[in-house]
């Protein structure tokens, strides 16, 4: 291939990416068409701003208008497809890094960047706690549940009990040695000795330090938490890519096998 022949298709990515207007309007039509009105709406752009892309976008034919109604050509649909599917790998790349610069170094991992079906949830501005949100979400809409534990906190083990007793969560937990302790005392106690009592949950602690956050819920679905030294959740991995999940089985294997069961007479 010639350099010429290369740079059209390099002029059309940055046709597209120089304004975002344009990305904005070709990711509204993929879900369908739309008028004018609606796509300022959507995008809370001005009539100038949107008349303007939609008229760049139709002149490369990627979009038609119909009577005021605005739809993506099939080229417009082709291109716009794989564009946005472009930037979603590009986010999701950039959202693995701080997962994996946060991934214990000493534990063998499978390569979460081929990992298909990947959500990545960071702290952003004015949610720091967004990955523990995520993780919580498992225990909402989950059956069963399988646990490895590095940290707790009072929040998280009152969802989880109401979960357990009064939706009927299905829950095996087993948490880093470090905390048998907190969860024997009066704050913590109630809640775990209740969940143990309905039969539907076991609590096991481990062998050695837990060095990361493991759920794995029965539909296939797999969350990989990785926390600073103090705790705080830095990224939280959900997928149900396979590969993922056979090395999630085997880790989580691996800790509960050498734990002990702390039966609810003990909390």
């Amino acid at each position: 291939m010639s350099q010429d022949d290369a740079s059209e298709p390099l002029e059309t990515v940055r046709f597209l990416a120089r304004a975002d207007s344009r990305v904005h309007i070709v990711e509204a039509l993929l879900a369908g068409p739309a008028t004018q009105r609606e796509l300022r709406a959507r995008l809370d752009g001005s009539r100038t701003t949107v008349a303007r892309a939609l008229r760049s976008l139709a002149e490369r034919g990627w979009v038609a208008d119909e009577d005021g109604t605005y739809r993506l050509t099939r080229l417009g649909r082709r291109i716009g497809s794989e564009f946005v599917g472009l930037l979603g790998a590009v986010r999701t790349t950039e959202e693995l890094e701080t997962f994996l610069t946060w991934f214990p170094t000493d534990l063998d991992a499978p390569d979460f960047g081929s990992a298909t079906d990947v959500t990545v949830t960071t702290p952003g501005d004015g949610e720091p706690y967004a990955p523990a949100r995520r993780q919580a979400e498992i225990l909402r809409t989950a059956d069963r549940l399988r646990i490895l534990l590095p940290s707790v906190d009072i929040e998280a083990t009152r969802s989880l009990a109401e979960q357990v007793t009064e939706r009927g969560l299905a829950v095996e937990t087993v948490v880093d040695p470090a905390l048998e302790a907190t969860m024997a005392t009066e704050e913590f106690a109630p809640h775990v000795r209740r969940t143990i009592e309905t039969g539907r949950s076991t609590v096991h602690v481990a062998a050695s330090s837990v060095p990361l956050y493991l759920g794995l819920a029965g539909d296939g679905r797999v969350q990989v938490g990785v926390e600073d030294d103090e705790g705080f959740p830095r990224a939280l991995v959900e997928t149900t890519d396979d590969a993922v999940r056979a090395w999630a089985e085997a880790t989580y294997r691996e800790y509960r096998e050498a734990a002990r069961e702390r039966p609810a007479a003990e909390f």
